[in-house]
């Protein structure tokens, strides 16, 4: 049949079995001390009679670029890199995979491959096994989260200004929308199931131990009432939001901390960090078990477009583009970047979807760096400035940042 779709799924255990360094703090610098759950890679396969597209999802900070190239050789992609989707949870307690910023972590090359083998290992047991499937997508709201950029007046040499800091902002724009996919086959039976929020997972209060943070808290969760199926976690826009877990700090440096520069996010006690999760959970199990919702999808169609480096930001090395990564599947689209965004670019975005329901997914692949608004690059902050030493960005954001990056994803959809 000419319209038929097919749709494969699995998931591979990728815990690291030695003591290697986490990524994703760099006043971490010791190795990892145990494990508090386990890292996977979940997978999807669509396919048509003329197109296909490997998704993969992985609890990593980065997936990295050796990642992506070791799965687009061993998965003969190399010449087809559009049918790859490589995406990353970005929590911040699994090995770092990603080269380019051993600040954040030093890779383990053993570990790199160790992951490669078992992704190729997944896509090359489940690739043959596609089967029809109907498909529900239904929205609701979390209300989890919190902007993590405050905006203060500071006096300057160039006189009073508005400056960005890292710190609680409960006015600031957030993305709270949790968007479900779930596929099961004709005769009802849980396929998979696909979620995507936007949140920084940072809350995880066992900073030394490896862990999947809230998207594997709430895999467990869907697991629990859907069966042992893939949960591929997609992270949305979040490069300004993390938990909203605000307030008075429970040690005495916390304390000081506040006094010295006011109100800061704090780390959770083990039990309010599960209590959030549980909460968090309860709204995504809440709409995959909704009966209604159900889309019409077709052979998917794949397209990456490329973003030069000079048209965003100037002053750097040339070679790190950012790449827009489209998936049309008919009744759902999936819209991803190798950048974290900031969850104005949702909003920035959403009127070339109005047609469908549609994730958007941060951190794909070879990640280089944060992608803050045109209203962010004045104020400066963690999001403009902060963040380039730590993934090794030698570039500047252009003003008018938005523009070419938007108008590259509009050439995409035409």
């Amino acid at each position: 049949m000419e319209n038929t779709l097919l749709v494969s799924s699995g998931m591979a255990d990728i815990t690291p079995h030695q003591r290697v360094m986490l990524g994703g703090y760099e006043s971490r610098t010791s190795t990892l001390t145990g494990i508090a759950d386990r890292l996977e890679a979940n997978a999807l396969v669509f396919k048509g009679p003329d197109s296909r597209v490997v998704i993969v999802s992985t609890d990593l900070l980065y997936a990295g670029g050796a990642l992506r190239a070791r799965l687009l050789h061993d998965l003969d992609l190399e010449e087809r890199p559009d049918e790859l989707f490589l995406c990353a949870s970005h929590t911040h307690f699994a090995p770092m995979t990603a080269e380019a910023m051993p600040r954040l972590g030093i890779v383990d090359d053993h570990y790199v491959g160790f992951v490669s083998a078992r992704i190729v290992e997944l896509i090359r047991s489940i690739e043959q096994k596609g089967v029809p499937c109907i498909c529900t997508y239904n929205e609701g709201a979390a209300n989890h989260s919190m902007s993590r950029r405050l905006v203060h007046p500071k006096m300057t040499r160039s006189g009073l200004m508005k400056l960005a800091v890292l710190a609680p902002n409960p006015a600031g724009e957030r993305d709270e929308s949790v968007r479900v996919v779930k596929l099961t086959t004709p005769g009802g039976h849980p396929l998979a199931i696909v979620w995507n929020y936007a949140c920084h997972p940072v809350g995880f209060p066992r900073i030394h131990q490896v862990s999947a943070d809230y998207p594997g808290r709430i895999r467990v969760r869907l697991r629990q009432e859907f069966g042992d199926i893939p949960i591929v976690f997609m992270q949305g826009f979040s490069g300004d939001v993390r938990p909203s877990f605000a307030g008075l700090p429970h040690e005495i440096r916390g304390l000081a901390r506040r006094l010295f520069l006011g109100p800061q996010f704090r780390k959770p006690r083990w039990r309010e960090w599960k209590r959030w999760c549980e909460s968090l959970a309860d709204t995504v199990a809440s709409l995959a078990r909704r009966a209604e919702g159900e889309v019409q999808l077709r052979p998917p169609i794949v397209k990456r477009i490329e973003v030069p480096e000079h048209l965003y930001a100037v002053g750097g090395d040339g070679d790190k583009p950012l790449f827009w990564h489209l998936i049309d599947c008919g009744g759902f689209r999936i819209v991803g970047i190798n950048a974290e965004p900031v969850v104005a670019y949702r909003r920035l975005i959403a009127k070339y979807f109005a047609d469908a329901p549609f994730l958007t997914v941060g951190c794909l692949g070879d990640t280089h760096c944060y992608l803050p608004s045109d209203a962010m690059i004045s104020e400066g902050g963690y999001e403009v400035e902060g963040f380039r030493p730590l993934l090794g960005f030698s570039g500047r954001f252009r003003d008018g940042v938005q523009a070419p990056v938007v108008q590259t994803l509009k050439e995409l959809l035409i």
